[in-house]
């Protein structure tokens, strides 16, 4: 009573879940941890990657120039007051990552960001994780247990053995950080490259009835892939009040300890806490990929198992240059597209002319509703997506639109996104994955 979180009984063994080099092939691992929902520890995961050395000058002098959007250390959901440093930092909850080291000390602000493709090519992914289908993909619009349909994703090239990541994510501090009682809807890797941290897993399929959950029921137990978003279980992980939350008392849980170069698997809508144990710096990378996603034999005949990948040449859906929009949490550009096809087709539209298309991008809080330049910046995409058509002349017909790819897309679902951006990224631009990139990802 009143101890941190975890303190009511001793964890769950753990021996099961540590692994050390040589991990498994992906076929045990995904078996064991997708899909027996449990999670995993890779122990020196980014040892002998350059992410290793990322110290606080080497961060200045080589990456200070990344824009990085900005949340509270501890984080407090629900509650406004824990943004009051962020404001005074940074009202915009963004800043380049020099100025940020400058400023951080002592300030309740941690970097929560995406992690650009010059630092990911610093880091590895683990090829254990590798093999999830670009060929099939579960169907959540299915009935439980779900079937199997076509992945919505396909890679550009045909690398059917590679992951799909949905999001990049870079998180830097000193000092402690300490994050909520939570779930994501998405399978997470978690790689620490510098710090250590603890973290507390408790698995909602068991306990669902007797967690006080703080949205209501966006956790469906019987339907999970249709969770309607990220839920949490309000209390205080510091000092947990066993009173109140007595029925904590009966909860088993697993504890694992993270070390600079261990990488965390994080089941989806897996219950978990994390928090830092040190004071110095702690940088870490992390990705996440949709939990539909399921293991491809046939395509990890064809995998590169036997040395890891940079994680830069994995295609994330929303890539980031290290300027523009940060792109977490904008409308995925694969419904846009579909919005598109939609309008068109209602229209008779024959091919995507300028003004339906600046119409579809000018709607409710989009960037592109606003900004001084839309005009221009509306014309110049429109000339940008027109380049893929037979005649871009006509611009794009309906049949066509499937052949920009969607790393190139990502820029009108963003600049376009009628809920509006984050604070960080009023009337900014997002800078696309462009060909010579996608090229060096592809020698890679």
């Amino acid at each position: 009573h009143k101890q941190r979180l975890g303190s009511w009984k001793d964890p769950l063994p753990t021996s099961g879940l540590i692994y050390q080099k040589p991990y498994p092939h992906p076929r045990e691992f995904w078996k064991k941890h997708m899909d027996g929902y449990r999670p995993a520890l890779l122990k020196g995961a980014q040892q002998g990657w350059p992410c290793m050395g990322w110290t606080k000058e080497v961060l200045r002098e080589r990456f200070g120039w990344v824009d990085a959007k900005l949340e509270p250390k501890v984080e407090g959901r629900g509650n406004s007051t824990a943004y009051r440093d962020l404001d005074e930092v940074s009202p915009k909850h963004r800043l380049n990552v020099s100025e940020y080291l400058r400023v951080e000390e002592g300030k309740n602000v941690y970097v929560v960001s995406i992690l650009p493709q010059a630092m990911a090519w610093e880091v590895g992914h683990p090829s254990v994780l590798l093999c999830g289908s670009r060929k099939h993909i579960v169907d959540r619009r299915s009935d439980p247990p779900y079937k199997l349909g076509a992945h919505e994703y396909p890679h550009e090239k045909g690398h059917n053995w590679m992951t799909h990541i949905f999001e990049l994510n870079l998180w830097i501090a000193t000092g402690r950080t300490r994050s909520q009682f939570h779930y994501d809807k998405e399978w997470n890797v978690n790689c620490l490259l510098s710090g250590r941290k603890r973290w507390v897993f408790i698995n909602p399929f068991d306990y669902d009835e007797d967690i006080p959950w703080a949205r209501g029921q966006n956790f469906k137990r019987d339907d999970p892939l249709n969770n309607r978003w990220t839920d949490w279980w309000y209390l205080n992980p510091d000092s947990v009040d066993l009173i109140v939350q007595n029925k904590l008392r009966s909860m088993d849980y697993y504890e694992l300890i993270q070390e600079a170069g261990d990488c965390i698997f994080i089941p989806y809508a897996m219950l978990h806490q994390v928090e830092k144990l040190d004071e110095g710096l702690q940088v870490a990378a992390s990705w996440m990929f949709l939990p539909e996603t399921i293991y491809d034999e046939k395509a990890c005949s064809q995998a590169p198992l036997t040395e890891d990948l940079p994680l830069a040449v994995m295609d994330t859906l929303f890539m980031y240059t290290g300027k523009g929009i940060i792109p977490q949490g904008y409308n995925d550009p694969l419904y846009f597209v579909r919005g598109l096809e939609e309008g068109m087709r209602k229209r008779r539209l024959r091919h995507l002319t300028e003004s339906f298309l600046a119409e579809e991008l000018s709607k409710d809080d989009a960037i592109l509703a606003t900004v001084p330049d839309r005009k221009r910046r509306i014309k110049a995409m429109h000339r940008l997506l027109s380049s893929y058509a037979e005649d871009p002349a006509k611009g794009l017909a309906v049949r066509e639109l499937s052949r920009v790819p969607l790393r190139v897309w990502c820029k009108p679902a963003a600049e376009g996104d009628p809920e509006g951006p984050l604070p960080c990224d009023v009337g900014e631009e997002y800078h696309f994955c462009d060909d010579d990139e996608f090229r060096r990802m592809e020698e890679a």
